[in-house]
């Protein structure tokens, strides 16, 4: 027998869980707007509570001190970037299609974070920072090295690639350049460059 009760107790549970992530999520997407428009020595914990309409307080409540929130936000932004390209290597579209998607997300990534990325990995983290990025990159290494097997899995890539180096090529391969070029026009060309090395 349904119990009217249970359900009541799950819905208000499941309201105050969501509430708790869009309040999280709203600091952390405030974080990053504050961040663009004052850079770093710019960023006041007053200013990202009033962009995310919270008192100051309630950061402090999710986020312990600045590095914490900084932490936090590199992790947020990346994660986000690493389920992105997740979805788009698991497209039913051929590899060299999915590439190209999966650079565009990535450019799209580096451009969100252009010139702050790694000063705030340094402030957040500056005595663990490379074992924590360590951690981070593997992630989106794993997804790689999934990608290019799949690849060679279909045939469209050569068999007796070395996947993990490969995957790790390509995440190089991801950056943007310091030269203004058209984007599709780029993109396209490290495609048909990235194929043919690779293609069988």
């Amino acid at each position: 027998m349904h119990n009217p009760c249970s359900y009541a107790i799950l819905k208000v549970v499941t309201t105050e869980a969501r509430n708790v992530t869009d309040k999280r999520t709203a600091i952390l997407e405030a974080t990053i707007r504050v961040l663009r428009e004052r850079g770093l020595s710019g960023l006041k914990v007053e200013e990202v509570a009033k962009r995310a309409e919270v008192g100051k307080g309630t950061v402090y409540l999710y986020f312990e001190h600045k590095q914490d929130l900084l932490k936090a936000l590199i992790e947020h932004h990346t994660m986000r970037f690493y389920n992105d390209a997740a979805a788009i290597t698991e497209l039913d579209r051929p590899f060299g299609e999915r590439l190209q998607k999966l650079l565009e997300r990535r450019l799209a990534f580096v451009d969100e974070w252009r010139g702050l990325w790694a000063a705030v990995a340094r402030e957040a983290d500056p005595e663990g920072q490379r074992a924590w990025l360590t951690g981070l990159h593997q992630h989106y290494q794993g997804i790689l090295e999934r990608f290019v097997q799949s690849g060679v899995a279909s045939g469209e890539l050569r068999g007796g690639l070395d996947v993990p180096l490969t995957a790790a090529a390509l995440a190089a391969v991801g950056c943007s350049p310091q030269l203004n070029f058209p984007r599709s026009a780029f993109i396209k060309n490290l495609v048909e460059i990235f194929m043919k090395g690779v293609s069988a």
